[in-house]
């Protein structure tokens, strides 16, 4: 990004799986593991389609096909189980550049909020065995609002508390729902994204790392 691109923003809002930790291989990986623990099988490409997707849309695909409410929080036990074995094996891990950028906005007087679908728990988890918790002003997640992703309730919240005119903000997102919820704020929306993953129905501006941030 050109030096005054980049500082037309006063606030620069993160998500966190699959932007700035590898954990959402971590989460699909839980996910087989949950449902192979109980004799269940799901499709691989449904998985994959949880990404960026809150829990609540998760649990509702489990209600629905195995007619069983009490079964998502024994899947989930499992998988959180498992993120956490893999946190603590150093299995999770920043992606390129998000340490060096984080600290540059830090540098430039910028602020920096998370906004993700993450549980805080989990989050708080995460940001803090990567080294870069200390880096967010502000952090908003699931637990913190009503609606999830796509909704816009998560990147509002964010500004509010960043005391951040919409204009004045930029969102990085990897996912397309997360793009989505970035454009029902009203906010400008970058996706940070393998080519192969982008969408351009729904993202507009692609980028295969953070690096232009630098």
């Amino acid at each position: 990004m050109e030096r005054y691109e980049k500082d037309k923003y006063e606030t620069f809002i993160f998500d966190m799986d699959g932007l700035l930790v590898n954990s959402e291989d971590i989460y699909f990986i839980g996910w087989k593991k949950a449902f192979a623990a109980y004799g269940l099988q799901v499709d691989d490409a449904v998985l994959a389609s949880w990404n960026g997707k809150s829990a609540m849309s998760c649990e509702q695909y489990i209600v629905d096909t195995f007619h069983d409410k009490s079964l998502y929080e024994k899947l989930f036990k499992v998988r959180e189980d498992y993120i956490y074995e893999a946190l603590e094996r150093g299995e999770l891990h920043l992606l390129p550049y998000v340490k060096d950028v984080l600290e540059q906005l830090k540098k430039d007087g910028k602020k920096i909020a998370l906004a993700s679908s993450c549980r805080k728990k989990r989050a708080v988890a995460i940001l803090k065995k990567t080294g870069i918790y200390d880096l967010f002003d502000v952090m908003v997640n699931a637990d913190d609002v009503k609606h999830v992703k796509p909704a816009p309730d998560i990147y509002e919240k964010a500004l509010a508390l960043t005391h951040t005119p919409k204009e004045k903000a930029l969102v990085l997102e990897d996912s397309s729902i997360g793009v989505q919820a970035a454009e029902n704020a009203g906010l400008d929306v970058i996706q940070v994204i393998a080519e192969d993953r982008f969408d351009p129905r729904i993202g507009k501006i692609l980028k295969k790392d953070m690096s232009f941030l630098l």
